[in-house]
């Protein structure tokens, strides 16, 4: 949600939730071990899709789009369902909760069974009301609270300053103490909403009111655009309209600029209770399980986001058992609660329901779910002819070998170009990052792989006009789209629960390790390459043997069922096959993978290695007197969170900054122990701003040079630990 950190530019990292290709060319490795790993991969002897094609066939002829559409328009658009006169179904609200009890009672009319209302907990967020109004005016609004606490029932009257875009500039010769801030904000191109709170409040503003300038919203200047918060209860926070916007200013170009603003919000840190709303349709054996997973929280009426996923989930659901489908494992639909804000003071405030499902109160799930299909805003066209599938890295494989071998061909009739053997990689922005940290991999439907809609002479992207607006409504639903993801990931799903032994590969894995490796760098740290190029063999041999068994055991159920021989021991064998994979791929998570602020999956080592070359340009720039040059890299520190102390003051930036530090590791949430020690260079690049080219940075070189010493020995710690944790693959 911005361009690629959730406080400065995380709007463009959200698109990029499906946008960021992982690379497909990979280099050709050399080794007969690597050729080995990925020939055996789903390219056995036997033909897999024989054993699944009939039922994937039934299953798509099945689907019933009449019921799709209507249950999602009913989730999206039944008042009962809402928590104020916008919409809005909130992390622990009471909409939330009659919401929970109205998906129970579908599950088990579909069919599903041992439904339940699983309680977690969660920080409580509750907009029911709220007004604005102007003294000397009709103006009378209703804004949108953020999710922070809101005013007593008088409100808070008081004057209302423009204080332009919310930079620390822009406050320059204002008073706002105790009074309402009035601020533009771009959550796409400059700052998550936290930093605008911040700044507030470091110059005593009593409350603030922000509208959408540029970024986000662009659909109608009539919309309220909302994002996660991503940051402390200090202040009522609000946002209006730019129409609306327009009213006040004009009320203030002719005196009037005395307000009152009253906001009925409630937020209850620790003392909220979402519900998982959890159906199963029972398998053969209960060992195992695949899971179809949506959100049911939203903002607005939120038809895209999030109600046509669960309208999908329970559609995939209704049409298997319809088609009298009858899993080898479990299929466990889960409607999340709290994905879209459930935990204050903290970057990582999102996918709260879904964390403390997989963590708290389903540990378990983590060792026996082959797969999770989680979905985002997927019943809306964004143009695209080819339909392409995001998955977790290790999942990449079985995507090219299902459609190589066109077995779901059949599901994706009305794309042009049918659909791609090339994979996106997921990211951070929904409630698959919970469940892959805790070690289960999850395939994600796929959004704004286009540019989109075309207005006022600018091309704006799905999400930049419509996500979490007003205008994420039925009127965007396509039905095309929605039919192809209920029928390619309910295929998919199939194709799994039929095969005993999963094709998870962790050869994707060794070769971002690879790719992410910079040999000069490592070696100045103390690392070398031999060491580490032996540790990658080990890691290598281990995934190579583990393929090649998951292959025969595939193999040898295919012939079993042609043979009409009996299955029983082989799928045994399977179980116990799939236990270590997802012990493999749990201990990937926990060693290997990391997070750049919070958006941005990588190898742990990258965001110290990330720092370190941007200081060697920083230095390099610096001492040729290039002061702008070095500014227009110094930005991208502590995975862009710099950026903030372009715009803000000290103060406020540095609030952002504890909420992604590795050094500040509290209330973390999914993002604990995926991070890394920010570099301390904020006065150094505060100070630079204020320099031109040629003037004296010896003081600001010395700072980056001693901030490079200390990252270049947590990155040669790092290394170190990702050596011992290959080695130890072959103990």
């Amino acid at each position: 949600m911005m361009d690629e950190d959730r406080c400065i530019l995380c709007a463009y990292l959200f698109l990029c939730l499906v946008k960021e290709k992982r690379n497909m060319k990979k280099i050709l490795q050399a080794s007969l071990s690597a050729v080995l790993v990925l020939s055996l991969v789903g390219c056995g002897s036997t033909k897999e899709e024989a054993v699944y094609q009939d039922s994937i066939d039934a299953y798509v002829n099945e689907i019933d789009m009449d019921y799709a559409y209507d249950f999602t328009k009913t989730l999206s658009t039944d008042t009962s369902l809402h928590d104020n006169s916008l919409g809005f179904r909130t992390s622990g609200s009471d909409a939330e909760h009659r919401t929970a009890n109205y998906l129970a009672k579908e599950m088990k009319a579909i069919g599903l069974k041992n439904v339940e209302k699983i309680p977690v907990n969660v920080d409580k967020w509750q907009y029911n009301d709220a007004s604005l109004t102007i003294e000397g005016t009709d103006i009378d609004l209703m804004p949108v609270s953020y999710m922070v606490n809101g005013t007593d029932e008088n409100g808070i009257p008081a004057q209302i300053v423009d204080c332009g875009t919310g930079f620390a500039k822009d406050y320059e010769g204002k008073d706002v103490e105790g009074k309402i801030a009035l601020v533009g904000v771009d959550q796409f191109n400059e700052s998550w909403i936290g930093g605008y709170i911040y700044e507030a409040y470091e110059h005593g503003a009593k409350a603030l009111v922000t509208y959408d300038l540029d970024g986000y919203g662009r659909f109608s200047d009539d919309d309220h655009q909302i994002q996660d918060v991503c940051a402390e209860d200090i202040m009522p926070t609000t946002i209006i309209t730019m129409s609306e916007y327009k009213q006040i200013k004009k009320a203030l170009k002719q005196g009037h600029d005395m307000a009152t603003l009253k906001v009925d919000s409630v937020m209850e840190e620790g003392n909220g209770t979402s519900y998982d709303v959890v159906g199963y349709i029972p398998g053969k054996s209960h060992d195992q399980q695949i899971i179809f997973a949506g959100h049911y929280d939203m903002y607005f009426t939120g038809f895209q986001d999030d109600c046509s996923a669960i309208g999908t989930i329970m559609s995939m659901a209704k049409t298997m058992i319809d088609s009298g489908y009858v899993p080898e494992n479990d299929i466990v639909v889960v409607a999340h609660g709290a994905e879209e804000w459930g935990a204050t003071g903290t970057e990582f405030d999102w996918t709260r329901g879904a964390y403390e499902l997989i963590n708290n109160v389903h540990p378990e799930w983590a060792n026996k779910t082959l797969a999770l299909f989680n979905f985002e805003l997927d019943a809306y066209d964004d143009g695209a002819d080819t339909f392409m599938v995001t998955c977790v890295p290790e999942y990449a494989s079985l995507v090219k070998n299902l459609v190589k071998s066109g077995a779901l061909d059949g599901a994706v009739k009305e794309y042009k170009n049918g659909i791609s053997s090339k994979t996106y990689d997921t990211t951070t922005m929904e409630d698959g990052v919970s469940y892959r940290n805790a070690g289960v991999p999850y395939f994600l439907n796929t959004t704004d792989t286009c540019s989109g809609e075309a207005k006022d002479d600018d091309e704006y992207t799905w999400t930049q006009l419509h996500y979490h607006t007003e205008s994420d409504n039925t009127d965007t639903y396509s039905e095309k789209v929605m039919k192809a993801n209920i029928a390619v990931f309910g295929s998919m799903a199939i194709a799994i629960d039929q095969l005993p032994a999963m094709s998870l590969n962790m050869q994707d894995t060794i070769d971002d390790l690879k790719e992410s490796f910079n040999e000069d760098l490592a070696l100045e740290a103390g690392v070398s390459k031999k060491d580490w190029d032996k540790a990658l063999a080990v890691f290598e041999k281990e995934v190579a043997a583990l393929n090649k068994e998951g292959q025969d055991i595939n193999d040898r159920y295919v012939k079993a069922v042609n043979s009409k021989s009996d299955v029983t021991s082989i799928q045994k064998e399977g179980k116990v096959y799939n236990k270590k994979v997802l012990d493999l791929f749990k201990y990937v998570q926990d060693n290997f993978v990391g997070i750049v602020f919070s958006s941005d999956v990588v190898m742990k080592h990258v965001g110290y290695q990330n720092n370190i070359e941007y200081m060697d340009e920083i230095i390099q720039d610096l001492k040729k007197d290039k002061v702008k040059d070095a500014l227009d890299v110094a930005y991208q520190l502590n995975g862009l969170c710099e950026y903030n102390y372009y715009l803000f003051s000290p103060n406020a930036a540095a609030k952002i900054d504890a909420h992604a530090d590795k050094a500040v590791e509290n209330n973390k949430w999914w993002g604990n122990d995926k991070g890394y020690y920010f570099t301390d260079t904020k006065n150094a690049t505060t100070s630079l701003l204020n320099k031109e080219d040629g003037d004296d940075v010896s003081e600001e070189i010395k700072v980056y040079e001693s901030a490079r010493t200390k990252q270049l020995d947590s990155y040669k710690e790092v290394l170190e630990n990702e050596i011992l944790a290959m080695n130890k693959m072959g103990q």
